[in-house]
C-alpha cells in the first residue's frame, strides 16, 4: 500500500518509515505541505482534521498523526499544543517555556505521557483510528542529543534513560508512536 504523510516533519517522517519497516506499506511525505488549522478538543479529532485535508488534496491513502506530551502537574499542558507550545515553536523554545514553568516546583518526579493519535483514510475512503500513549516523567536537564521535540527532557523508566539518550531503535520499540502505528497497521494488514 503507498500512503504519504500528513507532515512537512522530516523527522516525523524518518520515525514513521523506521517503526514501519515491517509492514508491507510504502511511506512518502506528500508532494507538498498543506496548510491545516488544528481546531481539534484532542489528538484524534485534530489527526483526523490532518488525513481529511490531505486526502482531500491528493486522493491517495494519507497517514497523519497528532502527538504531544501531557504534564500532570501543568494540567496536562501542553497537550495538544505541544508543537506550538512557544512563540516561535520551535524545540528549544519549547522546552524552555515548559522547563520556565516547572522550575520553581518541588516534585521529585514530573508524571507525564506521551500521546499519539493516528489516522489512516485508505483507497476506499475509510478512516481507521488508534491512539497510544508512552508514561514516563519530565526531567528538569536536558539528556541526550537523540530523538526530537521534548525527548531530551522525557524520562522512560522502563529503558532507564531520556528518549534523548534512547537509540531509534529502542524508542521505536516503546514510544507513543511505534505503539500507535504498529496497533493501526497490525489491525488493518493483519486483520489482528
Amino acid at each position: 500500500m503507498r500512503i504519504i504523510l500528513a507532515t512537512s516533519n522530516i523527522d516525523k517522517v524518518r520515525e514513521f518509515n523506521r517503526i514501519l519497516k515491517d509492514f508491507d506499506v510504502d511511506i512518502n511525505p506528500a508532494p507538498y505541505s498543506i496548510k491545516v488549522t488544528e481546531t481539534g478538543r484532542d489528538f484524534i479529532e485534530n489527526a483526523i482534521l490532518k488525513a481529511r485535508a490531505y486526502y482531500k488534496e491528493f486522493r491517495v491513502p494519507v497517514l497523519s498523526d497528532d502527538s504531544g506530551l501531557e504534564v500532570d502537574v501543568l494540567g496536562k499542558a501542553p497537550g495538544i499544543f505541544s508543537a506550538r507550545f512557544s512563540e516561535d515553536g520551535n524545540y528549544k523554545s519549547n522546552i524552555e517555556r515548559l522547563l520556565t514553568q516547572i522550575k520553581d516546583m518541588q516534585e521529585e518526579k514530573f508524571k507525564a505521557r506521551f500521546v499519539c493519535a493516528v489516522c489512516l483514510i485508505d483507497e476506499k475512503d475509510i478512516i481507521h483510528v488508534t491512539q497510544e500513549t508512552c508514561e514516563g516523567y519530565i526531567i528538569k536537564e536536558l539528556r541526550g542529543k537523540s530523538g526530537f521535540g521534548y525527548d531530551p527532557i522525557f524520562y522512560y523508566p522502563e529503558i532507564g534513560k531520556t528518549f534523548g539518550e534512547a537509540s531509534s531503535e529502542e524508542k521505536d520499540q516503546v514510544s507513543h508512536r511505534g505503539k500507535a502505528l504498529r496497533k493501526l497497521f497490525s489491525a488493518i494488514l493483519l486483520g489482528v
